[in-house]
């Protein structure tokens, strides 16, 4: 597959669960105690909901190099929320955003799940994809080549059953939430991909109203729609010549826009070392482009370890923090948490960790 600068080269960062577990390693059968609400649960909800009504209002009319409030931080754990505890301690800090995934092998939300990220203080942001994800990353069976999952036949109304499922689920749950559906739209290692399975952009716009719609019906106000593209290549570009624009849905289906990107540090281009403003600079400006006075998430993003003189992961994160306070839209910056293709861990050597546990004392 063509790759590029921030791209992934497999389409699942997260390792495959056991039998019988979800994708953050939770047990749909039984759901721990610990993931029971708290007592003060309650507050939590009423802020969230507060946060939700004003979000808009608050960033609408903000130039985008003014930032108004700290920027925040979130991650991805591999197990869930169960790792939060340990996680706050590793970096000091609690994450405000916790990120998780759900491909459509799972008939319904995990709820559980979302209680328990919740409880810690943070909004769940919930990617839900529309494939079945392979065990074995790209070019593996199954791949991005399914063809139940072709965006014809989600429009054609293969898929009505799950949707409606999930969103009368979510909606008689009626906690605050986000749901990230179908991202990185703009590569091709998804099955909703441009230009997969004759894919088009006019095609994805279609189905992720489509999905919106049947969530508005169901009465699922409690979800908070996230558009998140990776950055686009070098050349601004996708595949038949489209840029984020055209995968764009209209702000009156987003809430909020995402973006993902990653440092692979590889001596091959397009995959080099790439400083966090060529990584992310075009990409916001894109965002920009689109004049929706919408807030900005960095969606996920990390980076390997440096092999080469001038590059440093420590270096690489105080950067990254550095140019997303001065990206006032940039309302959080979401870890990728892992040891996988790379080791994306803020961990991954003491001088990463020190460096990431200084530039949170700038965040919130």
């Amino acid at each position: 597959m063509a790759r590029r600068t921030g791209s992934r080269t497999t389409p699942d960062h997260r390792s495959r669960a056991a039998p019988g577990t979800g994708r953050n390693g939770d047990r749909s059968a039984a759901r721990p105690s610990r993931r029971a609400v708290l007592a003060g649960a309650g507050a939590l909800t009423l802020a969230a909901c507060t946060e939700r009504s004003t979000m808009r209002n608050t960033i609408e009319s903000i130039p985008p190099h003014h930032r108004i409030r700290p920027l925040e931080h979130g991650v991805f754990l591999p197990g869930g929320p169960q790792e939060g505890p340990a996680y706050a301690a590793l970096t000091g800090s609690a994450p405000r955003w916790m990120l998780l995934f759900r491909d459509w092998t799972h008939e319904t939300p995990p709820l559980g799940v979302l209680d328990a990220v919740l409880a810690q203080g943070a909004t769940p942001v919930l990617t839900w994809e529309p494939w079945y994800a392979p065990s074995g990353g790209a070019g593996s069976a199954g791949g991005a080549r399914q063809p139940p999952f072709a965006l014809d036949r989600l429009l054609a109304g293969d898929h009505e059953y799950r949707i409606r499922t999930w969103a009368e689920a979510l909606a008689g749950w009626g906690r605050d939430l986000v749901l990230r559906f179908a991202h990185e739209m703009n590569g091709d290692w998804y099955p909703w991909g441009a230009g997969v399975q004759a894919n088009t952009a006019e095609q994805y716009v279609r189905a992720w109203r489509h999905v919106h719609d049947r969530f508005a019906a169901a009465g699922a106000d409690n979800v908070r729609w996230c558009w998140a593209p990776n950055v686009p290549a070098p050349t601004g570009e996708g595949p038949g010549g489209t840029g984020l624009a055209d995968f764009f849905p209209g702000p009156d289906v987003v809430d909020l826009l995402g973006i993902d990107g990653y440092n692979w540090g590889s001596a091959t281009p397009p995959l080099a070392w790439t400083g966090p403003q060529d990584l992310f600079g075009p990409g916001l400006e894109e965002l920009r482009a689109l004049r929706s006075g919408l807030p900005v998430l960095v969606t996920e993003t990390a980076s390997a370890e440096g092999t080469r003189d001038g590059e440093s992961k420590a270096g690489w994160i105080a950067q990254l923090f550095d140019f997303l306070d001065r990206q006032g839209d940039v309302r959080a910056v979401v870890w990728f948490q892992e040891d996988k293709e790379r080791d994306w861990r803020v961990d991954s050597s003491p001088a990463a960790l020190a460096a990431y546990r200084q530039a949170l004392t700038g965040t919130r």
